[in-house]
C-alpha cells in the first residue's frame, strides 16, 4: 500500500504543472502602477492639452509643470480638478490556453487642487502657491472564474482569481516663482511625498488528473491550488522642484524644470499562503480492493518577506517646455519630458534573488498640446502625450530543454523567465470651457491606449498585452 502512494506521489510530480503555472504570477502579485509618469494629468489647462504646459504654468499647476511659470501670473486664481470616472481595461492575450485574461479597474480622485497669490504689493513680481495633486490612483475589484477550460493535453476544471487593490501616490506642498527681469522667472518649490499601495488576492484552481497506482494500474484524481497574498507598500518623502522660464520674441517661451524626489522612509510587507492538494477517491486494486488515502500529497508554503528599500532613490526628472502665443486665439505647447532610472531597488522581495520589482529604466515621453479660443468665452484644448513604461521590454527565449535552457536553469530564468509587464502607451486629450472674467470652468475626456508584452504564467512564455484607459473630468477655476 505504501509502494503504491508514493508512485502517486512521484507520477503526479511528473505531469503537466498547469495548476502550477497559473499559481505563477502570484510571485510577482498584481501592483499599482510606479512605472509610468503620466497615468494622471494635472492642473485645469494643463489637462485638456495633454501635460504640455511647462512653457506655460501661468497658474496654480505651475508648482507640478515648472515654478519659473508662476511668476508671469496675470491674476490670483484658486483651482480644483476631478476625475468624474476613470476606466481601464488590460487584456493579456491567450493567456489560458487560447482565452484572453482581462484585468480591470475603475474609480475617481482629484488630481488637483491648489491657489495661486501674487505677491506684487509686497515684491515686484513674486508669486506664491500652493497645491495638492495625485500623479497615480488605481482601485481594482475584480472576480474572475473560468470553467473547463483545455490547455493543451491538460484541462482546467475551475479556475477563480479575486482581487482587490488600492493605490494613490500623491504630492502636497507650496512654490514661489519671481521675476527679476520683465522676461525672466525663476521658481523654487517642496512637496511632501507620498505613495501606498495595498494589494490582496485570492486564487484557486482545480485541474484533473491520472494518477498511477499499483502494478502499472491508474487512477482519476485532481490537484487543487488555494493561494492568498497580500502585499503592502508605503513610501514617504519630499521632492524639491526648481523651475526658470523666458520670454523670447515672437510670442515664444520656453521652461526648464529639475525635480528630484527624496526617500525618506520606504518598505514593503508581503505575506503569502499557498497550499497544493493532490487528492484521490479512486480505489487501487493489488489482489484485494484497497481505498488509497487522501489526501495523496499536500503542500503548504507560507512566506513573509520585509524590505526596507523596496524602491530604492528617487528618479531625477527634467522637463523642457516650449510655448508659442500665435495670437490672442491660439497657443500651441511642445513638452519633453525625462525622467531617470533607478538601479538601487532592494532584491530581497524577489524570491528568486535575480530581479528588483521596482527597479526601474531610464524614460523620455512628450507632450504636445494646444489651446484654441472659438470664442472669446469658449476654448477648445487639444493634447496628444506618451506615457512610456520605465520595465525592461520583455525578451523572448528559445527553450531547449535538451541543452537546459529552461527556466529551472538560473542563467536562463534571469534572462527570460517571469519578467514584469511592458506597455508603452499614447494618449489623447480634449476639453471644452467656458471662459467668464472671473471664472471658467472645462470638461473633457482623456484616453490612453497601449500594446506591450508580459509573462502572466511566470515562466518564459510571451503573451502579447493590450491596455486601454479612459478619464471622465472636469475643473473650475477661480480668479481672485
Amino acid at each position: 500500500m505504501t509502494c503504491g502512494v508514493f508512485k502517486l506521489l512521484s507520477a503526479g510530480l511528473r505531469l503537466s504543472s498547469t495548476v502550477l503555472l497559473v499559481y505563477a504570477p502570484l510571485v510577482e502579485t498584481a501592483r499599482a502602477d510606479q512605472f509610468h509618469y503620466n497615468n494622471v494629468l494635472v492642473g485645469t489647462r494643463a489637462v485638456g492639452m495633454g501635460g504640455a504646459f511647462g512653457g506655460v504654468a501661468d497658474d496654480a499647476s505651475g508648482l507640478y509643470y515648472n515654478p519659473g511659470g508662476l511668476a508671469f501670473a496675470l491674476s490670483n486664481d484658486i483651482q480644483g480638478s476631478a476625475n468624474a470616472f476613470y476606466s481601464k481595461t488590460t487584456t493579456y492575450k491567450q493567456t489560458l490556453g487560447t482565452t484572453d485574461f482581462d484585468e480591470k479597474s475603475s474609480g475617481s480622485l482629484t488630481p488637483f487642487f491648489g491657489g495661486l497669490q501674487k505677491l506684487d504689493r509686497y515684491v515686484e513680481g513674486m508669486s506664491v502657491a500652493f497645491g495638492v495633486f495625485y500623479v497615480d490612483g488605481d482601485l481594482k475589484d475584480q472576480d474572475t472564474t473560468i470553467e473547463h477550460k483545455e490547455i493543451g493535453s491538460t484541462t482546467i476544471d475551475r479556475y477563480h482569481r479575486t482581487t482587490n487593490a488600492r493605490a494613490g501616490t500623491y504630492f502636497a506642498g507650496a512654490a514661489v516663482g519671481y521675476r527679476p527681469l520683465p522676461n525672466l522667472g525663476f521658481g523654487f518649490g517642496l512637496t511632501y511625498h507620498n505613495a501606498d499601495e495595498l494589494v490582496q488576492e485570492f486564487q484557486f484552481a482545480k485541474q484533473s488528473v491520472t494518477l498511477a497506482g499499483a502494478n502499472s494500474t491508474t487512477v482519476p484524481g485532481w490537484r487543487t491550488l488555494s493561494s492568498n497574498v497580500r502585499q503592502h507598500l508605503a513610501v514617504y518623502g519630499v521632492q524639491p522642484v526648481f523651475g526658470v522660464q523666458t520670454a523670447l520674441p515672437l510670442g515664444l517661451t520656453a521652461g526648464l524644470t529639475l525635480k528630484k524626489t527624496l526617500i525618506a522612509t520606504q518598505s514593503l510587507e508581503s505575506t503569502s499562503e499557498n497550499n497544493i492538494t493532490t487528492t484521490t477517491d479512486a480505489q487501487n486494486t493489488n489482489g484485494a480492493s484497497t481505498t488509497i488515502k487522501s489526501p495523496v500529497a499536500n503542500q503548504v508554503d507560507i512566506a513573509e518577506t520585509k524590505s526596507k528599500k523596496p524602491v530604492g532613490s528617487g528618479p531625477f526628472e527634467g522637463r523642457l517646455g516650449l510655448a508659442w502665443f500665435a495670437n490672442t486665439r491660439l497657443l500651441l505647447a511642445l513638452d519633453i519630458m525625462y525622467i531617470a532610472g533607478v538601479s538601487d531597488a532592494d532584491l530581497s522581495v524577489d524570491p528568486a534573488k535575480v530581479r528588483a520589482p521596482y527597479a526601474k529604466q531610464p524614460v523620455t515621453n512628450f507632450a504636445l498640446g494646444s489651446e484654441f479660443f472659438v470664442t472669446p468665452s469658449l476654448p477648445l484644448r487639444l493634447g496628444v502625450f506618451t506615457n512610456n513604461d520605465a520595465r525592461p521590454k520583455v525578451a523572448t527565449g528559445v527553450r531547449d530543454t535538451a541543452a537546459g535552457q529552461t527556466c529551472a536553469n538560473l542563467d536562463y530564468y534571469k534572462k527570460y523567465c517571469a519578467q514584469p509587464d511592458h506597455i508603452d502607451y499614447y494618449g489623447e486629450s480634449l476639453f471644452i470651457a467656458w471662459v467668464q472674467p472671473n471664472s471658467q470652468i472645462s470638461a473633457g475626456v482623456t484616453m490612453q491606449q497601449g500594446t506591450g508584452k508580459a509573462q502572466k504564467l511566470g515562466d518564459d512564455k510571451v503573451q502579447a498585452v493590450k491596455s486601454k484607459q479612459y478619464s471622465f473630468a472636469f475643473s473650475a477655476t477661480h480668479n481672485l
